[in-house]
């Protein structure tokens, strides 16, 4: 099959999005898939692989990591006829997503969409305009977006709820990111600690993640007061950048916890399974993400982890098996938390149940699920084993 996708987020970007998108571009094309990926140019990247359309682009004045793609590029429109795609799947409703539309009308090709992003949570980056203006605005976008789309996917079950409130129609399918399991040989926990500058005596909890207020981590602080006052061994290791860093730096100093937070910066995602394995528990307080990606692969790792019930992480959590769910309470992330550091059997059992309980989102299991779609769109029917062959398409520009 040959497969277009469309999406703002890719390499050299590293957020949620970005690293779903290339696990299900990677095990496509282990199962034998072409994939040609439409997304943003960044400057000073080379591509080290084909079959990678990269349109200009300019800086975000919403968030600096990011940038905004310009759709238009007459040697791309020109290049898509010949590509002969079967199915189109875009990975949001903006600017390359409404791009995906209009190829997949033009070619009459079938369009799949993935919604990562719980957007109305997002409203407070256009302070210039009312938030509920800006929330009834990207509720109308989105129900006409998705709409218009053949098949919708979701990473939980409250993405899809929240989408038909929206008034999507479509067929939608929750399907969460593929998460791989972490490589056996791991770097020594004494080591990670002694390069984060911490006591091999350590006790660590973890973040991973943006550093952004949609986050909620001022109260992931908040906690962490009770917890290094009732446990003198026990460090925060914060690991991730953004707009935050220096408000949440500022505040752990105000605190009196500056001493015991470590703030990593970005840490590439190769490097992060480690980190998973060492802490003795993750501490997740977001209440706006569509799955937590990380409170996933931490939970992979075997590390327990605490969330906070709100949003589609806690989707990710059985309560008591392998993490615990709180309310948005600093003193019950700090209860329970200090619970998996001063009960080992607990986080013995925990740990156990958190690598066995993510076998079933391994990225060539969710890659076969997403397979299943695009036959059925494209066939009418799913049979994955059978050969893909591509039908003639128009010679129109994009």
């Amino acid at each position: 099959m040959r497969i277009g996708i469309f999406s703002e987020s890719y390499k050299p970007l590293i957020n949620g999005v970005s690293t779903s998108v290339e696990t299900l571009i990677a095990e496509l094309e282990k199962a034998g898939h072409t994939v040609f990926v439409f997304t943003s140019s960044y400057p000073r990247f080379t591509d080290e692989r084909t079959n990678v359309y990269r349109f200009p682009s300019v800086n975000s004045v919403i968030e600096p990591d990011y940038v905004l793609p310009i759709p238009i590029s007459r040697r791309i429109a020109e290049a898509i006829p010949s590509l002969k795609l079967d199915i189109v799947h875009s990975h949001g409703p903006f600017l390359l997503g409404r791009l995906a539309r209009r190829v997949a009308r033009r070619y009459d090709i079938p369009h799949i969409s993935t919604n990562h992003t719980l957007y109305t949570e997002y409203a407070h980056y256009f302070p210039l305009a009312p938030a509920s203006w800006v929330r009834g605005f990207l509720v109308g976008m989105m129900r006409a977006y998705y709409n218009s789309c053949q098949q919708v996917t979701v990473p939980s079950r409250l993405t899809r709820d929240r989408l038909v409130s929206y008034g999507v129609t479509t067929p939608i399918e929750v399907v969460p990111t593929g998460i791989p399991e972490p490589p056996y040989i791991l770097t020594p926990r004494d080591e990670i600690k002694e390069r984060l500058g911490i006591p091999s005596t350590a006790k660590m909890l973890l973040y991973v993640g943006r550093l952004a207020p949609e986050k909620n981590l001022l109260m992931l602080l908040e906690a962490f007061v009770t917890i290094s006052a009732e446990d003198r061994d026990a460090y925060l290791i914060v690991a991730g950048s953004g707009r935050s860093a220096s408000t949440l730096k500022h505040r752990a100093e105000n605190l009196g916890i500056s001493d015991r937070t470590v703030f990593t910066g970005f840490i590439q995602r190769t490097k992060l399974d480690p980190l998973y394995r060492a802490a003795e528990a993750f501490l997740f307080p977001s209440k706006t993400e569509t799955q937590g990606l990380a409170v996933g692969e931490a939970l992979a790792a075997g590390t327990p982890a605490v969330v906070v019930n709100a949003g589609g992480a806690p989707e990710s959590v059985s309560d008591g098996v392998d993490g615990f769910l709180i309310d948005d309470d600093p003193a019950q992330m700090a209860d329970r938390a200090l619970q998996v550091l001063r009960e080992p059997d607990l986080r013995k059992r925990m740990s156990e149940a958190a690598r066995s309980g993510s076998a079933h989102v391994r990225p060539n299991m969710i890659a076969m699920r997403i397979l299943g779609l695009y036959e059925k769109l494209v066939y009418g029917e799913t049979r994955t084993a059978m050969p893909l062959v591509s039908g003639p398409v128009d010679e129109e520009t994009a």
